[in-house]
């Protein structure tokens, strides 16, 4: 079993746009503003997802693929998670299935809280490539959670809050990349 820190621009959303709960998104947003720790996201890399797309979607996801180089994972659950992540300016914490065994692992890490009991746990790594290959056939379009998060901001549909939030942060990274350059 593998975890690791991502950039949202390495994770290929969910297209579950807009987020379902505003609720649940100030929840993990004020989680993540003071620290708390925010559970494993699961992922998979886009090498074993692509086998499972047909012509047509692996034409659209190689598009995207060439305008998105840096984004290696599909995500399995995790929307408001790394939205709030995001929009914190954090990295995500994911956990990375590879196989059987790892799927395995991450369900006795449920009862830490480490990880969120989720349909996810109960397949196997094809059975959750052949869901995400349905999923992006209902809604063939890609982006990463960055892309996704900045189409939110820019839409103005998170709490009034958040995006002020969230656009501080940037002008915040913004300047400490200026001055490092």
């Amino acid at each position: 079993m593998i975890t690791k820190n991502l950039n949202p621009n390495q994770i290929i959303t969910l297209n579950d746009y807009p987020l379902h709960s505003d609720t649940v998104l100030n929840r993990y947003f004020i989680k993540c503003n003071i620290g708390g720790n925010v559970p494993l996201v699961p992922v998979i890399k886009k090498e074993t997802v692509k086998k499972y797309f047909d012509y047509a979607l692996l034409k659209k996801f190689k598009q995207f693929e060439g305008q998105n180089p840096k984004a290696e994972y599909f995500m399995l659950d995790g929307s408001h998670r790394t939205t709030a992540l995001t929009l914190n300016g954090c990295k995500i914490k994911v956990i990375i299935y590879r196989n059987g065994k790892d799927i395995r692992e991450a369900r006795k890490l449920v009862k830490t809280g480490q990880v969120l009991e989720n349909d996810t746990l109960n397949r196997s790594l094809e059975e959750n490539s052949k869901i995400l290959n349905r999923h992006f056939t209902k809604k063939p379009y890609f982006m990463t959670v960055e892309q996704k998060t900045i189409k939110m901001v820019v839409k103005k549909i998170l709490p009034k809050k958040i995006i002020n939030s969230y656009r501080n942060i940037v002008k915040s990274a913004t300047i400490v990349n200026d001055i490092n350059s």
